[in-house]
């Protein structure tokens, strides 16, 4: 059923710009088959069992996959039951329109093709990958199902009820290997996908896992309902929680790695405690200003801010929308030696040499407010609060503001003029606030445009119109990802900010200080450079870096 093996030999020829003869020599005594051949050139280092299976791939008309852990969508990892995965070698990598891409090491076998289809109730298409990969997508496979099996099992002999386990027997339960491996399985899968958020969630009928990638939330697993209880005791113990309460809400942090932190919630619900681990990687950020995807014109306003000799600069938007790493960015520019930047925050995200970072704790009354009065109190320059969440925070931030510190935190508003109102709701005074207040950042973020298979796209009409164009006007440049493995057939990939930068001019402040209505705050923005959330969106979306109806969803005008 293979193709001749002439046909393979010219295919490598060519690509190794070798002659065929050489490879014949070099293939002599070489076990029949495609497998073999390219087995054997590896050994002798004449080319990478990837590249050799790319090249088989192509001259079969087959797509090839690298089956890497980042690529695999894991909702599909357990789509195959493992016996027949393990049998013939076999993974699923993608699922669309009915249809099965699987990876074999065998891409003639057509009963194991027949077979998967039977097992699934699905078409398949065939996927060339090297055999090394499959083996060890499988074996990812297997860890976690070994361990989910032997939870299982070891529960059922335990004959424990999940609504009414003893205390002492479930901090017995959650030492069990069975148990810290399937939870640090869960971890894993979720690290390897990308994830920000882990969400363990208690159903009627089973114990739902899901991650968020990108903004979206997927199901990752659905397990036994009779895990739960096992599965969020153990990560209450892995993140210093109270094992024994069960009524109140708690909150804890994991240290995965050096670099990589789980902050955890776990919150009573009517059918037991939800967990929610939000995954805090540093390894991946870049404490740089270009690294922001900020336009030239927004950053030239954001720098003026932060560069201020005194002043309040703010960051808005809602949680998760990249907030902390903006103040971080503009904070590393301004950590420098004869500077004293002292921060107080809950939590501390990342560790930035040179500073004084102070931890919230409520039990030690170390509050925003209480930590804000003790920092200035400590000859502090720039001065860094996490968040503005209260009226006394809010004032002592202003004063400090008003006798020579630059204060940097954040607020949560819809945008950036709304955060003053927000303010003076809070019980700032106008005329306070008005020579206070320097600069303030609106963000969103918004899912990128797999550039791997992005291709050019028309928005539809009434998209365009939200944002006041034609397809006469619209202009080119606009992008669409049609799916493919590096995005799990999304067309997304990753995410990139939005942003608007209002800069408080000499004209603005004073508009704020005599408590001016909304629509001369803004005449005074848009003079002194402000542009909204959505005039950066449409940028970004004519550079093909994100779709208009994705910057639509997070930043639709009012």
């Amino acid at each position: 059923m293979s193709p001749p093996r002439s046909d393979l030999l010219g295919a490598l020829a060519v690509s190794l710009d070798e002659d065929r003869r050489f490879l014949e020599v070099a293939l002599k005594d070489c076990p029949a088959g495609e497998a073999a051949q390219i087995e054997k050139l590896a050994s002798r280092g004449m080319i990478t069992m990837e590249r050799g299976y790319r090249i088989w791939a192509d001259m079969l008309g087959l797509p090839f996959h690298a089956l890497d852990e980042r690529t695999l969508d894991p909702k599909l990892r357990h789509r195959l039951p493992l016996d027949t995965a393990i049998r013939h070698q076999a993974v699923v990598v993608s699922e669309e329109d009915g249809v099965l891409a699987v990876a074999m090491k065998n891409p003639f076998d057509l009963l194991a093709v027949d077979e998967i289809q039977e097992v699934t109730g699905m078409s398949v298409q065939v996927v060339l990958a090297t055999p090394a990969s499959i083996a060890a997508a499988i074996g990812r496979v297997q860890k976690g199902s070994t361990g989910i099996e032997a939870l299982i099992q070891r529960l059922m002999k335990s004959e424990i009820d999940s609504q009414t386990v003893d205390a002492e027997k479930l901090r017995k339960l959650v030492g069990d290997d069975a148990v810290v491996k399937l939870v640090e399985h869960l971890i894993d899968e979720a690290m390897r996908a990308r994830a920000s958020d882990i969400h363990v969630e208690p159903q009627r009928d089973g114990l739902r896992v899901r991650i968020r990638v990108d903004g979206d939330l997927d199901t990752l697993y659905t397990l036994p309902a009779g895990l739960h209880r096992a599965v969020v005791a153990r990560i209450k113990v892995a993140s210093n929680m109270d094992i024994g309460e069960s009524r109140k809400p708690q909150d804890g942090r994991i240290a995965v790695s050096d670099a990589v932190e789980l902050r955890v919630s776990v919150l009573p619900s009517v059918l037991g405690e939800k967990a929610v681990m939000r995954v805090l990687d540093r390894s991946g950020v870049t404490l740089d200003v270009k690294s922001l995807s900020m336009s030239a014109h927004n950053i030239g306003l954001f720098q003026r801010g932060y560069t201020a000799p005194n002043g309040i600069v703010l960051v808005t938007g809602p949680t998760g929308s990249g907030k902390t790493t903006t103040l971080y960015t503009a904070m590393s520019e301004l950590n420098q030696a004869d500077t004293n930047l002292v921060s107080v925050e809950d939590p501390v995200e990342y560790e930035l040499h040179g500073t004084t970072q102070v931890q919230v704790d409520v039990k030690a009354e170390r509050t925003f407010a209480n930590s804000l009065r003790a920092i200035l109190r400590q000859d502090p320059d720039v001065v860094m609060v996490g968040e503005i969440r209260d009226t006394e925070t809010a004032n002592i931030a202003v004063q400090a503001a008003l006798t020579g510190h630059l204060v940097l935190s954040t607020v949560h508003t819809n945008d950036a003029l709304s955060t003053v109102h927000r303010l003076v709701d809070m019980g700032i005074v106008p005329y306070l606030l008005g020579p206070a207040l320097r600069c303030v950042v609106g963000q969103r973020l918004v899912p990128r445009v797999c550039q791997e298979c992005a291709e050019p796209a028309q928005p539809p009409a009434p998209i365009l119109a939200e944002f006041g164009l034609d397809a006469t006007t619209a202009g080119k440049g606009f992008r669409r990802g049609k799916g493919c493995q590096a995005c799990r057939n999304r067309g997304k990939r990753g995410r990139i900010a939005v942003h608007e930068v209002l800069f408080v001019s000499t004209e603005l402040g004073s508009a704020i200080s005599r408590r001016a209505p909304g629509h001369e705050l803004e005449a005074l923005a848009k003079a002194a450079g402000y542009r909204r959330l959505m005039q950066d969106g449409l940028e970004k979306a004519q550079q093909g870096l994100v779709t208009l109806e994705d910057v639509l969803a997070v930043a639709r005008a009012d």
